[in-house]
């Protein structure tokens, strides 16, 4: 195991994306500093990216050889950003002195499939001063796997610069045949190009300006193809449909409305940022995992993400389980630990992948994925009515089961992993850093691993597609989805008990118990696993100070041996970990314990810039620090953190659809201190919608229907 490439590396190379601008629409994705320069030589991660290719590692604007001061800057817009900044003291072109602050830039970015820049340049001084703008520009073409620092650099063949007057071109001709382009174009053009340095001059009077315009496009072109750019008009209707679809989003978060302003900003701000996180295969949209590092397709986040928004759309779920099924193992690759019907983990396109140089073409080292997909088609079923689906994808479903029935790599019964690629991932839960699975003395677990949460998903799964078996008249699959449903909890609840620690184990290795506190189990609460004898413990235990950060739950105890406030899954908190212990709880009946991490989301999320939640946050207590410590390299957005405040908030309102049954019901619905009134429109089950307001009063939540359309019985359980 020592010997394995990827897995014992660094998380990454990178060491600060804190406080990046990031656009994105579709896979091409944007980050820069604030002042929207990438540095010319940089290990920051910041660039222009697509297909798992940095196109540009540096875009660097500077005034008279100066660096700007930036004023503001603003990626709101997902698809774009505004950045204002202004001079320090310089001489210019022709050596007079100009003050600082009399000299405004602003920098108007949108990316509609390629980069569009306007910079405007502004004088506000009573004299005519002579501007020389430049941009240095620069690409390494490195693959994401480079950038991260978890493989080699770029072997290919960078070409010399090209310009013809009209467009300034970077090419590289990668060792798996593929040419990348970068191709920049100006307006009006530089007075002067060196290489990548381009030199603008002009010369502003008092209150005047001047403006440039830089259209730069991103070409991946496999041997054979051509060179085509897109038309101006095509580029502005890409520009009119991305418009359209963030205000469709708009439209659908305004259907979810509180009487809490400042919650409807952070729901917003979730959907707008899911919206910005779509990705299309074969037509099919889902949502690719994060940006920068996991812009692609991911089994477990993809699931995730559209099992959170599931009551605000169903399209999404139902993509990502066409796209899944799709990708499905079909054969034995150990290479890319493929099996039949395993369902990936990751997707990438890069160079390396096209070389077969990583596995992940796709590789499907995920435990996880495969229980998930199941859930997800249960939880669609349950949303939309929609058997069809279930119907086609049958075949899916069976192999998914098959897989997880010969996953049993121990002989105890329980769902393990071991790699079996040499670049593999070590761990495979949802944990899957190389540290995240460890013993009480530190040791790290050694497989076949089981991880606890793994247990539950399967649990889940067999009950759930149970269910939807009787629907098709296989009784007898049925009841033995369900009796080895009920034969698992009991053996889980026994293996991975802890008598001494009144707690679950993290999971069972060859060894035995990994006896730590950690946040693994409690996801067993969303699963319904956990025998209800044990369950208050669970649900006391998390919330101790060792656990509880007042922020959320930590990844791992304080108290554990390898405990690490910012290590990347042990000690750290991730708020989509805390969604589902959250609906968890809320299962369990514990809807104040619930509605005490939702409160810590919605604080958490008020103390980020745009109220936008982040991959993952450091594990400082919040007695410490009056707002989260950012972890420097998180991914922001990140799909399933994005949907973990459209997730808290259906959880607390106890949505329980039965599209087939045509059945809405609220269990126990508990509003939390912040929130009294919650109005909603057409949501939808089925066929059927129906609008509603949740109320709070003393004596609990009060659900009031207000119009329904369609065959569709409203229930509420208390």
């Amino acid at each position: 195991m020592a010997g394995r490439e990827i897995t014992y590396k660094k998380h990454t190379r990178s060491t600060n994306i804190i406080g990046a601008l990031v656009i994105r629409e579709n896979n091409l994705t944007m980050v820069t500093r604030p002042n929207g320069n990438i540095p010319v030589k940089n290990n920051f991660g910041y660039g222009l990216y697509y297909n798992d290719c940095r196109f540009l590692s540096g875009y660097y604007l500077k005034i008279n050889g100066q660096r700007l001061t930036e004023t503001l800057s603003s990626d709101q817009n997902n698809y774009e950003s505004m950045t204002f900044l202004t001079n320090p003291d310089f001489n210019d072109r022709n050596g007079q002195y100009v003050n600082k602050e009399t000299i405004s830039v602003s920098r108007n970015v949108v990316i509609p499939g390629c980069v569009i820049e306007t910079i405007t340049v502004n004088n506000f001084n009573v004299f005519t001063v002579a501007i020389e703008m430049t941009i240095e520009l620069a690409a390494d073409f490195s693959d994401i796997f480079a950038v991260r620092g978890v493989a080699g650099g770029t072997e290919g063949r960078l070409m010399p610069l090209r310009y013809d007057g009209k467009i300034l071109c970077l090419s590289y001709l990668g060792r798996d045949g593929h040419t990348r382009n970068t191709k920049v174009e100006f307006s009006p053009a530089p007075a002067a190009v060196d290489g990548g340095l381009c030199a603008f001059r002009f010369d502003l009077e008092p209150r005047s300006s001047q403006q440039i315009r830089i259209r730069i496009f991103v070409e991946d072109l496999p041997p054979g193809d051509r060179s085509q750019m897109p038309s101006a008009v095509s580029i502005q209707n890409l520009l009119g449909q991305i418009d359209r679809s963030y205000q469709e989003e708009l439209d659908r978060t305004r259907n979810f409305q509180t009487d809490n302003s400042l919650f409807n900003r952070i729901l917003l701000r979730s959907m707008l940022d899911l919206r910005m996180m779509h990705m299309s295969m074969g037509g099919r949209t889902f949502c690719a995992a994060g940006v920068p590092w996991y812009d692609t397709l991911f089994g477990r986040d993809s699931i995730i993400s559209a099992i959170q928004v599931l009551p605000y759309r169903s399209d999404i779920a139902r993509n990502t389980l066409k796209v899944l099924a799709h990708y499905q193992g079909k054969t034995h690759d150990d290479w890319r630990d493929e099996q039949p019907g395993r369902i990936l983990h990751e997707l990438r396109v890069g160079e390396k992948a096209n070389l077969n140089e990583i596995p992940q073409t796709p590789y499907y080292g995920s435990v996880d994925a495969t229980p998930l997909f199941l859930i997800l088609m249960a939880e669609y079923v349950d949303w939309t009515g929609d058997t069809g689906l279930f119907n086609e994808l049958l075949h899916n479903v069976e192999a998914a089961l098959a897989w997880i029935d010969n996953s049993d790599l121990a002989g105890n019964g329980f769902l393990s992993y071991a790699t079996r690629s040499r670049a593999g991932l070590f761990n495979q839960g949802w944990k899957d850093s190389w540290d995240a699975v460890m013993h009480a003395d530190g040791s790290l677990a050694r497989p076949p691993i089981a991880v606890a949460e793994a247990q539950g998903y399967v649990y889940m799964a067999k009950n759930r597609i149970a269910t939807l078996f009787d629907l098709i008249d296989r009784k007898d699959d049925a009841g033995r989805l369900k009796r080895e449903a009920g034969d698992l909890k009991k053996r889980f609840n026994e293996a991975f008990w802890m008598d001494d620690r009144g707690f679950f184990a993290m999971a069972v290795d060859a060894r035995g118990k990994c006896e730590v506190i950690s946040s693994n189990p409690a996801r067993c609460l969303w699963s319904g696993i956990i025998d209800k004898k044990y369950a208050p413990h669970v649900a006391g235990r998390i919330f101790e100070p060792d656990m509880f950060t007042g922020w959320g739950i930590r990844t791992l105890s304080s108290k554990e041996r390898r405990y690490n406030p910012l290590g990347y899954h042990i000690g750290t908190v991730w708020p989509h970990d805390n969604s589902l212990i959250a609906n968890g709880l809320y299962r369990y009946g514990y809807q104040d314990k619930s509605t005490t991490l939702f409160t810590a989301m919605y604080e958490a999320a008020s103390a980020y810039t745009q109220f936008r939640l982040p991959e993952l946050f450091a594990g400082f207590d919040r007695g410490i620090h009056n707002v989260p410590v950012k972890y420097p390299v998180a991914c922001s957005p990140q799909a399933w953190s994005s949907g973990t405040m459209p997730y808290m908030l259906s959880t607390s309102l106890g949505f329980r659809p039965d599209a087939l049954h045509h059945r809405l019901t609220f269990a126990n619905p508990y509003l939390p201190r912040w929130l009294n009134n919650v109005n909603i429109r057409d949501i939808r089950v089925g066929d059927s919608q129906v609008d509603l307001v949740f109320q709070q009063r003393i004596s609990g939540t009060l659900v009031d229907v207000i119009e329904k359309r369609g065959d569709i019985r409203v229930m509420v359980e208390y």
